[in-house]
C-alpha cells in the first residue's frame, strides 16, 4: 500500500489504474511533469483499495484489467464516494462504448491511444476548482 499522500495548496492527486507498465510510467512522468502527484494501480481491485484509502482528486482507469474490470472498479468508487471523478481510457473507441462508459458513471472518457496532451487537459478540466 503507497504511503499517504501530501499534498500542497494548489496540487491534485491523480490515481493511475491500468495494467500496462509502459502506460503507467508515461503517465505518471507526463502528469507529474505538469504538477500533480500520481499513485499507480496494476489491476481494479487495488484500483478500488487505493481510490478509498487514499481519495485522490481524479482516477485514469483502464477498462481492460485483471482481477476486476475498469467498470466494476468504477462502479464500486462511485457507489462509495460518488462525488469522485474517473476518466475511463479504454481502446474501446467506437461511440456507443463511449456512451456506455458515460451511463456506467465515467466523468469523461479517453480513447487509446491517446495524445498525452489530451490527458493533461482532462485532467485539468476535471480537477480545477470552482472560482468562488
Amino acid at each position: 500500500m503507497p504511503e499517504p499522500a501530501t499534498v500542497g495548496y494548489g496540487s491534485s492527486v491523480v490515481l493511475v489504474a491500468d495494467d500496462n507498465e509502459v502506460a503507467q510510467r508515461l503517465c505518471r512522468r507526463v502528469l507529474e511533469k505538469a504538477g500533480y502527484m500520481v499513485l499507480i494501480a496494476g489491476d481494479g481491485q487495488q484500483a478500488v483499495d487505493i481510490a478509498l484509502a487514499e481519495n485522490p482528486n481524479l482516477i485514469l482507469m483502464d477498462v481492460a484489467m485483471p482481477t476486476m474490470d475498469g467498470l466494476e472498479a468504477m462502479r464500486q468508487i462511485k457507489a462509495a464516494r460518488p462525488e469522485m471523478r474517473v476518466v475511463i481510457a479504454s481502446a474501446h473507441s467506437m461511440a456507443s462504448d463511449r456512451e456506455r462508459f458515460l451511463a456506467a458513471g465515467a466523468d469523461d472518457v479517453l480513447s487509446k491511444p491517446f495524445r498525452l496532451g489530451d490527458l493533461v487537459a482532462v485532467v485539468a478540466r476535471l480537477t480545477a476548482k470552482p472560482s468562488a
